[in-house]
């Protein structure tokens, strides 16, 4: 297998992820405002893992990407997310996964379909 199929094999993967890595964060953020912090922080910590994998991956794949994934926008709901979590802020935490890690990775998995082709 080429280095391209490779690649492309690796999109497609990731475009599977970022589904589940979706419907992980939906379900903290339900966890969050049922008031069920500790399932809710269970998932943080999986989302976070599924994040850092995800960044790294799309930044191998972006020689192959029809339309460029910037992993650099989710720098600052990252840093949000840091400092919710060091104020054990469990609203503040649910919200910066509703309105700003969620919306980046749904769009990452949009521009990664583009480039499968769905």
């Amino acid at each position: 297998m080429d280095q391209r199929a490779e690649k492309m094999e690796l999109i497609q993967t990731l475009v599977e992820y970022t589904g589940r890595l979706i419907k992980g964060i939906n379900e903290a953020v339900d966890s969050f405002h049922e008031g069920m912090e500790g399932k809710g922080m269970d998932l943080v910590v999986q989302i976070i893992d599924g994040l850092k994998w995800t960044m790294e991956a799309i930044t191998l794949t972006l020689d192959v990407q029809v339309e460029l994934v910037d992993v650099s926008e989710i720098i600052e709901p990252l840093n949000a997310m840091i400092e919710a979590l060091e104020n054990i802020d469990y609203v503040l935490i649910g919200d910066v996964l509703e309105y700003e890690i969620l919306p980046k990775v749904e769009e990452w998995n949009q521009k990664l379909n583009l480039t499968i082709g769905e």
